[in-house]
């Protein structure tokens, strides 16, 4: 859930002078029970997220596993990769069915800084599609490594003042076009996978 009293400001707040959004979500900010893990953006709020599923849920230690937690590294927040007619077709008939308010078409990708692309290898493990998005309107819904946050309307807020933002190039990218930049931290040990 979006804190009001907890937004962080910057240049980007007033959106004068801002050169590209900086969001962290940091493992080391788990709430008591595990379940969730802050989202801070920088001059629009902190909220509350989740990453994998089961298991593996905000637990970085797993990160090289399928359906776990996005790794730790730098990622470019991107338009979502449309993919396959196939896969477009599919992703209306989903949200269609669920008469879901947040449509796969208003999600971001989410690139890896290393690759240039919505996969990484991680442990000799190849992860990847990575995306920003809510969980259903409803409230149900799963996270396969990607950043979720719980409140639909959170993601809304996050969202319109993304958009707001104007793209950047991103450096190295060739014409890769970004709304901001999130820093996900933490030192992962996968020997410990499945200890929590």
């Amino acid at each position: 859930m979006l804190n009001r009293d907890s937004v962080l400001f910057s240049p980007c707040a007033t959106r004068k002078g801002c050169e590209m959004q900086i969001c962290t979500m940091d493992y080391a900010r788990l709430s008591p029970d595990g379940k969730r893990v802050k989202l801070d953006c920088y001059g629009i709020g902190s909220f509350d997220v989740l990453s994998g599923i089961d298991r593996y849920l905000n637990n970085p230690d797993c990160s090289d596993r399928e359906k776990a937690a996005i790794p730790p590294g730098t990622y470019w927040i991107v338009d979502r990769p449309k993919g396959s007619v196939l896969n477009q077709l599919r992703a209306e008939v989903i949200d269609a069915y669920h008469l879901y308010r947040n449509h796969h078409s208003e999600w971001f990708g989410l690139y890896n800084a290393e690759t240039m692309s919505d996969h990484a290898y991680v442990n000799g493990t190849r992860r990847g599609s990575f995306r920003l998005h809510p969980l259903n309107s409803d409230g149900t819904g799963v996270s396969w490594g990607c950043v979720t946050l719980y409140s639909s309307s959170d993601f809304q807020t996050l969202r319109n003042a993304l958009l707001r933002i104007p793209k950047i190039k991103v450096p190295g990218g060739k014409d890769l076009m970004a709304y901001g930049r999130l820093d996900v931290r933490g030192i992962p040990d996968f020997s410990r996978c499945g200890v929590r």
